[in-house]
């Protein structure tokens, strides 16, 4: 894994900013910091938040040449402090996570015809995030006909979500731009919902890829 997952950046933290403070890591290449639109941007405002058309989600990337510099930064920066906050770093699933799955889906892709391309599964959920959370995420990409988080008997969910926009245009900005998020530090994995997959199967999916992530 050459991706370091980092935690609790300030959202006046930018981009810069953050590499800047990992300026002495051995074989950075790359900084960023993850976005969403601002549902409240006005191109006449003269400061704030309003005048910004993305905002910072409080969580970024650090890609290195290799894993042997990923895991090195990690040992290194823990801990470090920017804009009075204090950054917590973790090997992200991110690259090996699409990596690994990319010759999976080559081999098996599933016949278009039994996919809603207006609906998206959203699978790896941390337990800790609620419905409302996953809406704000969505929303930002298009008006959401409906947000669903099947749950247990005893009120906790069960780790996927599904999320229906209006149009199949909005549908695919969101996936196109959050492929790649993380949610409480875990990978959201996103693809087409079946119209036919029966919910035991998706509670089936969803044993294996925790498993997975836990093995990992």
């Amino acid at each position: 894994r050459t991706s370091v997952y980092v935690k609790n950046v300030s959202f006046d933290t930018t981009e810069k900013k953050l590499k800047q403070a990992f300026r002495k890591a051995s074989g950075l290449r790359a900084v960023t910091i993850a976005k969403k639109k601002n549902l409240k941007y006005d191109p006449e405002a003269v400061g704030g938040d309003q005048s910004k058309t993305h905002l910072s989600m409080g969580y970024g990337f650090l890609e290195f040449e290799n894993a042997k510099a990923a895991k090195e930064a990690i040992a290194k920066f823990q801990d470090t402090r920017v804009d009075g906050h204090t950054l917590l770093l973790k090997l992200s699933t991110r690259s090996s996570s699409s990596s690994s799955s990319a010759n999976k889906k080559r081999k098996s892709r599933p016949d278009s015809s039994t996919l809603s391309k207006s609906k998206i599964m959203v699978r790896n959920v941390a337990f800790q995030a609620t419905r409302n959370e996953l809406r704000d995420l969505f929303r930002a990409y298009g008006q959401l006909k409906k947000v669903r988080l099947p749950r247990k008997f005893d009120g906790s969910h069960r780790g996927f979500c599904f999320v229906e926009f209006l149009t199949e245009q909005e549908a695919q900005a969101a996936m196109t731009a959050l492929k790649d998020t993380h949610l409480y530090g875990r990978h959201l994995v996103l693809e087409w919902a079946k119209k036919d997959e029966s919910l035991e199967q998706l509670r089936e999916k969803q044993r294996k890829l925790y498993n997975k992530h836990d093995d990992s």
